[in-house]
């Protein structure tokens, strides 16, 4: 009942975020016209969101379970704290490169270590358990699916790619080499957080597959914020930070699309390397020009 009832204040939440970016971008409203494109946008945000959730629906449908909880208790709480540490070290140290102005050339650096080893401390301590398996996926839903969500996941890196600066020159093979093994890296550590600890842990608590999903999914979106807004607020430039706001917006709102179709893969295949090569392939496209 509290899963449900938290899905449906983050899902309101996300439209009244995403209705507020749409009327407040400048140019958007013609004041002659304000009362008839209010209702136009709500009533699109209305049929985008209903199809979103319809389509969770059916991609959660179902019953077949890959990996089950431990011997033990719930451990949400317990993987909650896991994101809450991580994020605040990451948080502190970026605060503390930030003042050394080296912030850009290492954020992701940062990232890498700092969940990672948190990630790797609570699973060795026995604070967070892994996962049991129950089973494995057959042969043809890996091939599937494991087509599908990596074509959807090169479509979406070109994309992003598309959208990054325009001018680069061709990178170093050995630079090349590091930073595609970042981005696996990167990538393994935060499906090991969202997807195997805290998607699995959540369907257990909550037994609702949609509702795991979607938790789980927009926790991963929100868990990026704090790092995206963090320069404004520590400089105390509040125009700045309601500037950086509304630009970050639609990039939370994809971050958290991407939180459930990660997880819908997790769901339906229960296959960590196709998850987290998936997760890689995306993060491929707007990391490369970085390397060039």
């Amino acid at each position: 009942m509290i899963a449900r009832k938290l899905s449906l204040v983050f899902a309101v939440a996300l439209a009244v975020l995403s209705y507020w970016f749409m009327i407040s971008a400048p140019g958007v409203v013609d004041p002659e016209f304000a009362g008839t494109i209010y209702v136009f946008f709500a009533l699109a945000l209305a049929v985008i969101f209903g199809l979103t959730i319809v389509a969770l629906r059916l991609a959660t449908a179902g019953s077949q379970v890959y990996w089950i909880l431990g011997s033990g208790s719930d451990q949400v709480g317990r993987i909650a704290l896991l994101i809450a540490t991580a994020l605040a070290i990451h948080v502190s140290v970026s605060w503390f490169v930030d003042l050394q102005g080296r912030l850009d050339e290492t954020a992701n650096v940062v990232g890498l270590i700092v969940w990672t080893t948190v990630t790797a401390v609570f699973l060795a301590c026995g604070v967070v358990k892994w996962p049991v398996r129950l089973k494995s996926a057959s042969k043809v839903r890996l091939v599937t699916l494991g087509l599908a969500s990596l074509g959807i996941a090169v479509i979406i890196s070109v994309l992003k790619f598309a959208n990054t600066r325009e001018e680069y020159s061709i990178p170093l093979s050995t630079k090349l080499v590091i930073q595609l093994g970042g981005l696996v890296a990167a990538a393994a550590a935060e499906e090991v957080v969202f997807r195997i600890l805290l998607l699995t842990n959540l369907l257990g608590m909550t037994h609702s597959r949609f509702n795991a999903v979607f938790l789980s999914g927009t926790f991963f979106g929100l868990t990026h914020a704090p790092l995206a807004l963090l320069q404004p607020v520590l400089h105390a430039d509040w125009p700045m930070l309601a500037y950086a706001a509304q630009s970050y917006l639609p990039v939370f709102l994809m971050q958290t699309l991407l939180g459930l179709f990660l997880g819908v893969v997790w769901l339906r295949t229960g296959s960590i390397v196709l998850i987290v090569a998936t997760h890689a392939i995306m993060n491929v496209g707007p990391s490369l020009p970085s390397s060039f």
